[in-house]
């Protein structure tokens, strides 16, 4: 027969196991908007790396402010608490540690794991770094001088033609250095925690099936290739192909790293031929 004591800690542990399965919808509501929002400051601040202006710090900056606001007003809405010790400033200060901490992991940055008997050391190598640098330089071969999808679709319109102009310009002028900032923190890192977060957010939902998540893979995919649109026809192609690598990259590790370092590898290859054609 089962002690009082025994079942009424088995008791607290199933209800305390339930609450953080079955949060409220407060609750659910204030993490969302939070990681959506710091989503929103990391690819900003990505891209001040890039382009250091006002033009893209101050809304780095801001998104990071409203993100950090909404993690206190969580715990304020849970709390009630309005006393500003030494203690509760820790506890507030550990919170949005925690949260933010949280929300990243949410995005997907975090170490790849296809398979978890690696060491952190050696998956970290081989799907950061080894992998996904030759996936880069292969699709770009592929694109390049297999399918040559330049030549297959030109740039014919003014509009895109003036487009592509005005981003080879810039490269051109900033030289190697633009060009690997543009590649891996102006367009990698944004892009990807814009179209691959969402897939990999699908892929953890425990109630989601293959099905969902190759709903979900397809509809950002689609996005992603019309989002480059304004380059042309044969961008538009280069863009599927590379999101379709670094979707599938992405849902086999489980990560953004990959998938980031992927198309990081793939733009700095083009950015860069384009900073040393002069």
């Amino acid at each position: 027969m089962r002690s009082p004591a025994l079942t009424s800690r088995q008791s607290a542990a199933a209800d305390a196991g339930s609450s953080r399965r079955y949060l409220p919808r407060k609750a659910v509501f204030f993490r969302f908007v939070t990681t959506l929002l710091l989503g929103c400051a990391i690819a900003l601040s990505a891209k001040s790396v890039d382009v250091p202006t006002a033009e893209w710090i101050g809304p780095a900056v801001s998104f990071w402010a409203v993100a950090i606001f909404f993690v206190w007003l969580d715990r304020f809405s849970r709390d009630g608490t309005s006393r500003a010790d030494r203690a509760e400033l820790v506890r507030l200060g550990r919170w949005i540690s925690v949260a933010l901490r949280r929300s990243v992991l949410w995005l997907g940055f975090v170490v790849p794991r296809p398979t978890s008997s690696r060491s952190v050391a050696v998956r970290i190598v081989v799907w950061v770094l080894v992998v996904p640098t030759i996936l880069g330089a292969a699709v770009y071969l592929f694109l390049n001088y297999g399918i040559d999808a330049g030549a297959r679709w030109p740039v014919t319109s003014a509009d895109e033609v003036a487009a592509n102009e005005a981003r080879r310009e810039g490269i051109v002028r900033g030289g190697v250095y633009t060009a690997l900032t543009a590649a891996f923190f102006g367009a990698a890192v944004g892009e990807e925690i814009v179209f691959r977060s969402f897939v990999l957010a699908e892929q953890r939902r425990a109630s989601s099936t293959w099905i969902s998540v190759s709903v979900v893979a397809a509809l950002t995919l689609i996005m992603f290739a019309v989002s480059h649109l304004a380059y042309g026809t044969g961008n538009v192609v280069t863009g599927l192909v590379l999101g379709v690598v670094c979707t599938a990259i992405a849902l086999y590790t489980r990560s953004l790293w990959p998938a980031i370092v992927v198309h990081g590898v793939y733009d700095a290859i083009i950015m860069v031929d384009m900073a040393l054609s002069v």
